[in-house]
């Protein structure tokens, strides 16, 4: 009967093993570099926040790309556990962060495109990571990865079969940027003038942003508002419709403004310096 239970136990024991074993070898295998979660999301927004306070341009200028992405975390509120990216350690980050330095191609698991502005070919990717690994650092079936685009790109799932092919788009459209998009100019640019005949290009007040917009696949409005308007507020890197028009009504204060129109045909607006003269409101 001993023998019996010796011999239960040692298969119940021997499954435990083999289960544990399986998992630790599942784990690492389908996570590489451990669970993470360096919030993509959170790096797009953080460029283009930069980008917003630094004339169109994303962060630029420091010795490698990675350093220059770096910048985020003196500028903005990125963290070690997000700027790594996912396939290097926090630790590492964080004590070279912490020494006042900057990440470098070996500290850093993101891809980065250095030297976009947010006027570029919205097809542009800005971001990516530099391993095949999905948004918690598994590994994916396709192959694949998220990517950061600029501006209004957004954030689009590349998958491996389109990988090769998406890298030479990437190539072929790096080639034929035009001198705006490589300065950074706006496609459209906007000033506020009071009634007393001064432009500021910012206000440091409430405000509210009334649009209407119109185009051959419809026609829609909205509203937004803020505690303060930036320059940033007041211009168009890219087109927002292709063929329409665009009115905005600005309102700040006891002032509102004369309602003005923009008209696009093929993306390509009508004007590209526009004046929100503020009237008292009724």
């Amino acid at each position: 009967m001993m023998r019996k239970r010796l011999l239960i136990l040692a298969i119940v024991l021997g499954t435990i093993a083999v289960l544990v074993c399986g998992g630790t070898f599942y784990y690492k295998w389908k996570y590489p570099y451990g669970w993470s979660h360096c919030c993509i999301i959170a790096m797009m927004s953080s460029l283009e926040q930069y980008a917003a306070e630094n004339g169109g341009h994303y962060p630029a200028g420091e010795s490698s790309p990675e350093a220059s992405l770096s910048l985020l975390c003196r500028s903005n509120d990125m963290e070690a556990c997000t700027i790594r990216g996912m396939t290097v350690p926090e630790s590492t980050v964080r004590g070279i962060l912490e020494g006042g330095g900057l990440l470098g191609p070996d500290s850093c698991g993101w891809q980065y495109a250095e030297g976009l502005t947010q006027a570029d070919d919205p097809r542009l990717a800005l971001l990516y990571c530099k391993e095949a690994l999905g948004h918690n650092g598994q590994r994916m079936k396709d192959g694949g990865r998220q990517v950061v685009f600029v501006g209004s790109g957004g954030i689009n799932w590349v998958s491996g079969d389109r990988w090769p092919s998406f890298l030479k788009e990437q190539q072929e459209l790096l080639l034929t940027r035009s001198e705006r998009s490589k300065i950074g100019a706006p496609l459209v640019k906007g000033v506020v003038e009071l009634p007393v005949g001064t432009r500021l290009d910012m206000v440091e007040c409430g405000y509210t942003m009334t649009e209407q917009r119109g185009s051959p696949n419809g026609s829609g409005s909205g509203t937004s508002s803020g505690n303060a308007l930036s320059r940033s507020d007041l211009v168009w890197y890219q087109a927002p419709l292709k063929d329409g028009y665009v009115t905005r009504t600005l309102s700040f204060s006891n002032l509102i403004s004369d309602p003005v129109t923009i008209r696009f045909t093929n993306g390509v607006p009508d004007l590209t310096n526009f004046v929100f003269r503020m009237k008292g409101a009724p």
